[in-house]
């Protein structure tokens, strides 16, 4: 199986977001296995974490996606249904390319202000990239791309179908909270959230598929 990876840059220039001195530029990254230009699943998280962040990795200028615990959770679950046979092509992305964080330097959500200051180049990717689902990740990112969850829990809406500028969205829970389920990855796993992810997945997948 021949892995490409390529990275799409945020470029921001918003320079009147408060963030923006110390904004890590998180990129979108797109991973192909398959040798087509589509984007069968696109997966968007909420914003860098500490992984990412610029102040941890001051030499890496262009800041790959879901690189910590989380990141390594959602690329073996990728990598779980590759090795099944069942291949696709990803792009890997956050609604916000800072890493969020409160009065006492602990993660926390986006707020709405910022999610509208950074959402149009999330977009503006989406729109270049054009893949066939939209996979947001936890409550805050699915708030922001599939609206009808407002007020919902994550238990109620994972695996529920939304349309995001024209493109069908289903939301997941955020890897983050599989690593504080579970902690690693692993194949055997049989937490009900974490078969609850990848039967979404693999349905996702092959609907698109069988589709082609």
């Amino acid at each position: 199986m021949n892995i490409s990876k390529t990275m799409i840059p945020s470029d921001c220039q918003n320079t009147s977001c408060k963030e923006f001195a110390t904004c890590c530029f998180v990129a979108t990254e797109v991973v192909k296995v398959v040798d087509t230009d589509d984007i069968h699943l696109m997966f968007v998280g909420q914003g860098a974490g500490r992984d990412e962040d610029i102040n941890m990795n001051p030499k890496n200028v262009l800041r790959q996606p879901f690189i910590g615990k989380a990141g390594a959770y959602l690329r073996n679950m990728i990598k779980f249904l590759w090795d099944e046979g069942i291949l696709f092509n990803v792009a890997i992305s956050n609604s916000v390319r800072f890493h969020p964080l409160d009065a006492n330097r602990k993660d926390r959500a986006p707020t709405q202000e910022e999610l509208d200051n950074c959402i149009p180049i999330l977009n503006r990717d989406i729109d270049t990239l054009k893949p066939k689902i939209l996979i947001p990740l936890g409550m805050s990112t699915t708030s922001a791309l599939a609206p009808h969850a407002v007020g919902a829990t994550m238990g109620k809406i994972v695996g529920t179908s939304n349309i995001y500028r024209e493109i069908k969205t289903i939301p997941l829970y955020h890897p983050s909270f599989l690593t504080r389920c579970y902690g690693k990855f692993f194949a055997n796993q049989q937490g009900e959230y974490h078969v609850r992810c990848l039967n979404v997945l693999k349905n996702c997948v092959l609907e698109q598929l069988n589709v082609e």
